[in-house]
């Protein structure tokens, strides 16, 4: 039987799937769908697009449950997928999940995305197919111009990203209408479309339709400045990957040394996007982070820190900076047994009892003792905290460990990750670093004991 001819939202449909290689990867295709005009559309051409593509659609409808009629959007998209043959998965979203410091269209956004990609691992981690068409593409760059992104917020919606697909990128909302009125395809509104309040729907009708009813080309032209913004960006992080090596003086104890005059030398974008690579944070910067971040490479003093997204902390010491994520220990202290092993953070630790003579070692991974000056048969480990004195060895009286650290030129992130081993409330061992007199082997030691603490 004849095949009806392709309409043309179909024609640029398909098109646009065929630059889509990995689509054959996987014959599972998942849809996000609302209900609304734009995933109407897009289903629909998919169904009639399957007698080429030959995928096993499956229609995802997550009901958000913000607005007392969600179930009426719901009700519409099951009786659609069963009238028409098409495997129909609902997943509901619990509105109490939402943060306080988070709007609803955020959450909604959030979760809505981490339903699809939990539904599509359980079909081998197919594909994501979303309705995001050409205006969408304008509203999403306006808005970001809007919170000042710089050029990551001028690529707007990636075509292709992960499991995520959007083939009506290069398709105006006048497009999605016009196949929905010519295919007399149903669709269900949502109300909450027209609510100005929300940013995005002040953009599409107050700019978006206005501007495009005026110049019919405003989506390619805003598609291409998404190309060649994307462009600029991938040529900046190719920048950054070449500069980074040199960038690096040394990696040590979970904390990247960096180079002071380097640093300083590079502009403001390309600099928050080595730091993007850096820590691995290549989510949209808040307003004004990359001058921010600039400002505290040019001016800051010995000992400042600045802070990171996630925990990062940027640490001006005396001729670098140090790159540290700061996790936060929840105990407080650790009992340590004789002859027992202990795993802090990335650490182990152990106290050997009795152990033999051994020959000098310059490691600081490991110290010999006197166990007969050990008062306490349980130890304790802890972190270091204002106030601690100890009494290093050689040193008749105790010190202070905030001039110990100075002496010894400690930066202020190792510092606040040092460790230290107590006998009672005496500091009996500086991990790592040096033991108390207290403990110390001489002449008349009888018996021997062990610490280790390594990673």
């Amino acid at each position: 039987m004849r095949q009806k001819k392709l309409h043309n939202f179909e024609k640029s449909l398909l098109e646009n799937l065929s630059k889509i290689k990995s689509i054959n990867d996987n014959k599972n295709i998942i849809i996000a769908i609302s209900g609304g005009k734009d995933s109407m559309a897009l289903l629909y051409g998919m169904m009639k697009l399957n007698h080429i593509l030959k995928l096993n659609l499956i229609a995802v409808h997550v009901n958000h449950h913000i607005r007392k009629n969600s179930i009426s959007d719901e009700l519409f998209v099951k009786e659609f997928c069963n009238t028409n043959d098409i495997k129909i998965i609902i997943d509901h979203l619990d509105l109490k999940t939402k943060l306080k410091d988070m709007s609803i269209e955020e959450w909604a956004r959030e979760y809505r995305y981490k339903s699809l990609y939990r539904i599509s691992s359980n079909y081998n981690s197919c594909h994501i197919m979303t309705a995001h068409h050409g205006n969408d593409q304008i509203e999403t760059i306006l808005f970001h111009l809007s919170q000042g992104t710089g050029i990551a917020g001028l690529r707007g919606i990636h075509s292709e990203r992960d499991r995520l697909i959007r083939p009506l990128l290069s398709l105006s909302k006048n497009n999605i209408n016009d196949y929905i009125k010519d295919r007399s395809i149903p669709w269900f509104d949502d109300p909450s479309n027209n609510d100005l309040s929300i940013p995005r729907n002040f953009l599409r009708h107050t700019i978006v339709l206005p501007w495009e009813n005026n110049n019919s080309s405003l989506v390619s032209s805003f598609n291409q400045i998404s190309k060649n913004a994307n462009d600029v960006y991938e040529s900046l992080k190719f920048s950054a990957g070449i500069l980074i090596p040199q960038l690096i003086c040394n990696k040590e104890n979970d904390q990247i040394h960096l180079d002071e005059q380097l640093l300083k030398a590079i502009p403001p974008y390309l600099l928050s996007i080595i730091f993007q690579e850096l820590t691995l944070l290549n989510g949209p910067w808040r307003r004004h982070a990359h001058y921010e971040l600039y400002k505290f490479v040019a001016d800051s003093k010995i000992g400042q820190i600045y802070k990171l997204q996630n925990k990062w902390r940027l640490l001006k010491d005396r001729n670098e900076f140090i790159l540290k994520n700061e996790i936060s220990i929840e105990a407080e202290s650790f009992t340590i047994l004789p002859d027992t092993e202990i795993c802090i953070e990335d650490y182990i630790f152990s106290w050997q009892s009795y152990v033999k003579k051994e020959k000098y070692n310059s490691s600081k991974t490991s110290e010999i003792v006197d166990v007969d000056k050990i008062r306490n048969k349980n130890l304790t480990l802890r972190l270091w905290k204002k106030g601690d004195r100890f009494r290093p060895i050689g040193m008749k009286g105790s010190k202070k460990l905030s001039d110990f650290f100075i002496d010894e030129k400690i930066d202020i992130f190792s510092k606040n990750k040092q460790w230290l081993l107590l006998d009672g409330k005496r500091i009996i061992w500086v991990c790592g670093r040096r033991i108390s007199d207290d403990v110390k082997v001489t002449s008349k030691t009888t018996k021997l004991g062990k610490f280790i603490f390594r990673k």
